[in-house]
């Protein structure tokens, strides 16, 4: 006979040493009691006995009592031998008790060990619809739904299968240690096929359909798998749920995809048919007039025309500038070259840049004396401040000013530039997109001029990609402040170009 356990072994020694305490405290200490007191002694002990171990140490302590209680304390005593038929009576009430008590205790601590089972299935159901829930990546959900799994119910392994374009099921998500071989595909198809748990005891792995409503979309398996039916059904149901919330993110990704292109395609088509159309009408124009034999132009009409051709040609070459702009910022291909410029000489350049377009602005710049050099893209910042200047332009009336400001933060190695204007300022809608690609503002702002709504956007672009950020201050009839602040390194310059302000 094999050893017992110590655990059991104390199970049956705690009664026995219950009754022969309850036993010898009735007969050394408090003597002179009726044999009902014992009785109902004894009878305590072998309810605490059948409560707390069950029914096997219960009848052991009733036994116990039965013959403790009958050589001790029942005529004649110290015999075993029964003359009354009171003590079959006892004995009989005693083994009663056990079974019935010792029953009703296991139903009890059954049921409450149920009860703890459930709810602690309930919390790792919770947990993963939880995991699941909280995973907005449709890819990485998919990817990690079988680790989740594992990690949650304490399972050997987990795979996910289904199927492909030709109905085959393979493996889409899987623990890292999850063997080729573990699969059969009878069971996998079979269970595809007819929608049941069914399990291969040979190898203990369990298959369970991923099932949304009634429609069966892969095979879940389980390996060292002890979880109950339910609980199988309930981890293959938020499974199938996960594994249709990738499909469905992807699809909504897609479809949102394909609409922003097409506003994006309606967009640009708007904004560059205008612009494109402006400047090719006023160029037929002017060459259809200077191609005219039988008109004489004299050299100031002549100027005039060239003049117009030289502007529009301009006006088209930026369009398509701003169009490849656009495009880089778009593909992520936009990398800054940098190197080493003077402020200065970068606000020259832009003012001479938009020297046509601020003919009827009085342009003042405020900067500081000293100013260090600064390594940045010369070529795309001043792009980006000229697209600044150009907006402040247009958006105000003629003969105002336009103050270019920019300044050196040498505590944070940022330079910062600004670009003011007296327009009439910014709605307070249209300013959360304002830098957004082909977004030209509210009716109200726009009314006067037309553009590609381009020009802030690749701002934004160019900043940003110099690790920097971009922003906007705008009160309306007062005016409105651009701003850019982006990272530098700086270095002292011996001489800087003098910059006067300009009308």
């Amino acid at each position: 006979m094999e050893r017992l356990p110590l655990q059991k072994a104390l199970g049956y020694l705690g009664p026995l040493a219950g009754v022969g305490a309850v036993t010898l405290c009735y007969k050394l200490v408090i003597t002179g009691v009726n044999a009902t007191t014992v009785a109902l002694s004894l009878l305590l002990v072998v309810l605490l006995t059948a409560a707390y171990r069950g029914i096997g140490p219960a009848i052991l302590a009733a036994v116990a009592s039965m013959l403790g209680f009958n050589f001790f304390f029942l005529e004649p005593v110290g015999t075993f031998t029964i003359h009354d038929p009171q003590n079959w009576v006892a004995l009989f009430a005693f083994l009663l008790t056990a079974i019935i008590a010792s029953q009703l205790s296991s139903a009890a601590r059954r049921r409450a060990r149920e009860a703890e089972e459930s709810h602690e299935q309930v919390w790792k159901l919770y947990q993963l619809s939880r995991a699941i829930i909280i995973t907005p990546d449709p890819e990485t959900a998919v990817s990690t739904i079988s680790n989740q799994v594992r990690e949650t119910f304490n399972i050997g392994n987990c795979e996910v299968c289904v199927p492909d374009e030709h109905g085959r099921l393979q493996r889409t998500a899987a623990t890292p240690e999850a063997a080729q071989g573990n699969t059969s595909e009878i069971l996998l198809q079979g269970v595809f096929q007819s929608g049941e748990i069914r399990g291969d005891t040979g190898q203990n792995v369990i298959y369970a359909p991923l099932k949304v409503g009634v429609r069966v979309t892969g095979v879940m398996v389980l390996t060292s798998c002890e979880l109950k039916r339910a609980t199988i059904e309930a981890i293959g149901g938020l499974v199938a749920l996960a594994l249709e919330r990738a499909r469905f993110l992807k699809e909504l990704s897609r479809t949102e995809a394909l609409r922003q292109s097409d506003q994006l395609k309606s967009a640009l088509l708007a904004s560059v048919s205008h612009d494109l159309r402006t400047p090719l009408t006023s160029i037929r124009a002017a060459v259809d007039n200077l191609l005219d034999s039988s008109l004489a132009w004299d050299r100031d009409a002549l100027r005039e025309f060239h003049v117009i051709i030289s502007e529009e040609v301009s006006r088209l070459t930026r369009l398509v500038q701003n169009l490849l702009e656009m495009a880089r910022i778009e593909a992520g291909e936009l990398h800054p070259a940098r190197e080493w410029a003077s402020v200065p000489e970068l606000i020259d350049t832009v003012l001479d840049r938009c020297a046509a377009t601020l003919a009827n602005h009085r342009v003042l710049v405020e900067l500081k004396d000293g100013l260090p050099l600064v390594k940045v893209d010369v070529r795309l910042l001043a792009s980006a401040l000229a697209n600044l200047v150009e907006n402040a332009a247009q958006y105000s009336s003629s003969q105002s000013n336009i103050v270019v400001r920019g300044k050196v933060d040498a505590s944070a190695n940022a330079l910062i530039m600004s670009v003011q204007d007296e327009g009439p300022g910014i709605p307070a809608d249209d300013l959360p997109r304002l830098f957004d690609k082909f977004y030209r503002g509210s009716r109200r702002s726009v009314s006067r001029h037309e553009g590609t709504g381009m020009g802030l956007a690749i701002s934004r672009g160019i900043v940003e990609a110099h690790g920097g950020k971009i922003w906007v201050e705008s009160s309306s009839g007062i005016g409105s402040t651009f701003f850019f602040s982006v990272p530098v390194e700086l270095k002292t310059a011996s001489t800087l170009a003098p910059v006067g302000d300009e009308g």
